[in-house]
């Protein structure tokens, strides 16, 4: 798997090369028209000269030496060869007259490439009537191919040149660009072995600047969770040790002397039936004792399981529960407008864990609303809102007073993050604000699921299971 740095380099080098390829082959199918065009062009002017100088030729009267006049007559042309070939019977083994050409050095397949098929041409020497042989015009393009091979030469080191500036330039750009994802990675490493206090330096690429942001407002959010449940487990740990010191308090103080007089009540009691007559009026006196020592225990247990588990719920639903909570605490604060708004239909019959959360949080609300809002009023409201995802409805719980509000940077209290744990872990979500009316806002979103009733014959059957 290939890194982005490598992607990056390797992407646009392979661009470059191609680009730097296709350069030279369009420069090398240019050079070719160029050959064919400035051969094809030399050969018209060298027919030109010729056909003139042989005209001259042949209306000269006198003798003389045709070949050598011919040999300091015709010219040079570029890109073409003169030849002048005697009849057999003027030189030795017909030997023929190189006149005029080029000559170049310019490597094969570089000719190959840019040579294309010619023709020579060839024209009589006539003089008086007779015929001397003959001048051959043939196609050589070398010189023009030399030129066009040096420009090559220099365009392609050139481009090669280029092409390692630009790819240097790029190494450099990506280093210094993917620097910020290093850190980053770096930063990610140290978060997941649970250094939170990281903060990364100010990152100067715009898109990751805003990524930047975000890891350092994670790291303190993650910081501030990590805290929260040190705390809320320190906290949890205490409340539970106190809430076993007071059980047993309780069972010492309340339950032990009770029993004891009971016990004595009793014995008492089956003393005075072994008399004769049996003393009626202490047996009676002794009945009532047991009777206000039996008030008394039933008392401590039911605020003990109140404290333990709210039986309300289980017996009366959470409506009524909730209706039972706002009246005890209209009795307790009478200066305290409390207003409970449930939408018709929108609890039923909930689960058990949901009302419970619910229950638990409208508690929390009103002491938070008593102990800390300073407020006249509070409203809650319970209701429905619109369907989720899934198919299912959400509940919305909302609690709003007109006290002083949430301060900034106000940090949940045991209470409410007991709260936020009972909302996470039935899916759903918690979030504080400013109330309408100017205090604070505490909204609790739910899924909202029916409870589950087994059947008759106690099969678990789906989407139950």
């Amino acid at each position: 798997m290939a890194s982005l740095r490598t992607r990056l380099i390797v992407l646009p080098t392979a661009v470059l090369l191609l680009g730097l390829i296709a350069t030279i082959g369009f420069s090398v199918w240019l050079g070719r028209l160029r050959v064919q065009a400035e051969t094809a062009s030399g050969m018209r002017l060298a027919t030109v000269l010729v056909r003139a100088e042989l005209a001259a030729v042949a209306d000269e009267a006198r003798s003389g030496p045709v070949f050598g006049r011919l040999v300091a007559a015709l010219p040079s042309v570029r890109h073409v060869d003169l030849v002048i070939m005697p009849a057999p019977d003027l030189l030795p083994f017909g030997e023929a007259l190189f006149l005029k050409g080029d000559a170049a050095t310019v490597p094969r397949f570089f000719v190959r490439l840019l040579a294309s098929p010619s023709a020579a041409v060839s024209f009589p020497i006539r003089r008086a009537g007779n015929v001397y042989g003959s001048v051959i015009l043939m196609p050589n393009p070398l010189d023009e191919m030399r030129e066009i091979w040096g420009e090559l030469r220099f365009l392609a080191a050139l481009l090669a040149a280029l092409a390692l500036i630009i790819t240097a330039i790029l190494v450099a750009l990506v280093h210094v660009s993917l620097a910020p994802i290093g850190d980053l990675a770096e930063a990610l490493d140290q978060l997941e072995h649970g250094r939170f206090d990281i903060a990364l330096a100010p990152i100067r690429v715009r898109e990751l600047r805003r990524i930047g942001a975000r890891f350092d407002s994670l790291a303190r959010s993650l910081g501030r969770l990590r805290d929260d449940n040190h705390r809320l487990i320190d906290k949890l740990m205490s409340l539970q040790e106190e809430e076993r010191k007071e059980l047993a308090h309780e069972l010492h103080d309340a339950f032990g002397p009770a029993l004891f007089a009971i016990r004595a009540d009793v014995a008492g009691i089956v003393r005075a039936l072994r008399e004769s007559p049996p003393p009626l009026p202490a047996i009676a006196e002794r009945a009532r004792a047991i009777a206000g020592l039996t008030d008394g225990i039933q008392g401590v247990t039911t605020r003990l399981l109140e404290r333990l588990r709210p039986l309300v719920l289980d017996e009366l639903g959470l409506e009524a529960a909730l209706d039972q909570v706002f009246a005890a605490w209209q009795d307790r604060y009478p200066a305290l407008q409390c207003t409970l708004a449930i939408e018709p239909g929108a609890i039923g019959r909930v689960d058990e864990r949901l009302a419970l959360a619910l229950y638990r949080a409208v508690q929390e609300g009103l002491t938070n609303v008593v102990r800390h809002a300073g407020a006249r009023a509070v409203r809650i409201e319970l209701r429905t809102d619109g369907a989720q995802a899934g198919g299912g409805r959400l509940l919305e719980l909302t609690i709003a007073d007109d006290g002083r509000g949430f301060a900034p940077e106000q940090r949940f209290g045991f209470g409410l993050l007991g709260i936020a744990e009972r909302v996470r872990a039935l899916g759903g979500r918690i979030e504080t604000g400013r109330a309408a009316e100017g205090g604070a806002l505490l909204r609790l979103t739910l899924p909202l699921a029916p409870a589950k009733e087994a059947p008759e014959d106690m099969t678990c059957k789906p989407p139950s299971c």
